[in-house]
């Protein structure tokens, strides 16, 4: 069994369905505060139904509070936020005895300190000290390659959601929705 860290996102969506249709799979919600978490979590409870995977979904909104005000900003990511979400589904994985966890990571992330290459190795260390595996399968995909591979799938991209701004209607603006529309775009 596995715990895939489902963001409602193309990456985690495409990895939810390229592993789904098997009981070896749970998907992990974490809301830690981000402003689309509602419509993230809708997103995810969306993809989880259609594939036949168990959602288990963890509140951590308090979070917020462990930065000064000055630092947090509901709508910008939270600092190594891959860190905590690999740490929770690496315990989520421990309690249902797992053997590993699926982060949808992607080549286009790798710019960003959490999710460089050290980085990663690193997290994939500290879980294989703990007899877990970290897989992440899409490191060298760009996100148009994540994104045919999905199409291939079938997967709907319309039920996904990347805006880190959680408007109903996503704003088009932001890192996650250019991101995606070139993503989109390019694939089509």
């Amino acid at each position: 069994m596995s715990i895939l860290l489902l963001s409602g996102g193309i990456e985690s969506a495409t990895l939810l369905h390229e592993r789904c249709g098997s009981s070896d799979l749970r998907a992990l919600f974490i809301d830690y505060g981000q402003r689309a978490a509602r419509a993230e979590r809708a997103a995810a409870t969306a993809l989880c139904a259609r594939t036949g995977t168990p959602l288990t979904a963890v509140a951590l909104k308090g979070l917020g509070a462990l930065a000064p005000a000055a630092v947090w900003k509901p709508h910008v990511p939270l600092a190594a936020r891959n860190l905590l979400a690999v740490s929770l589904a690496a315990n989520h994985a421990l309690a249902l005895r797992a053997r590993g966890v699926l982060l949808g990571l992607q080549r286009d992330d790798q710019g960003h300190r959490e999710g460089a290459p050290p980085f990663i190795a690193a997290l994939a260390d500290t879980l294989a000290a703990l007899g877990l595996e970290l897989e992440v399968p899409y490191r060298k995909l760009s996100k148009v390659a994540v994104v045919a591979r999905g199409r291939a799938l079938g997967v709907d991209y319309t039920v996904t959601y990347s805006c880190l701004l959680g408007r109903r209607t996503p704003c088009g603006r932001c890192p996650q929705c250019r991101s995606r529309a070139h993503a989109l775009a390019c694939d089509s």
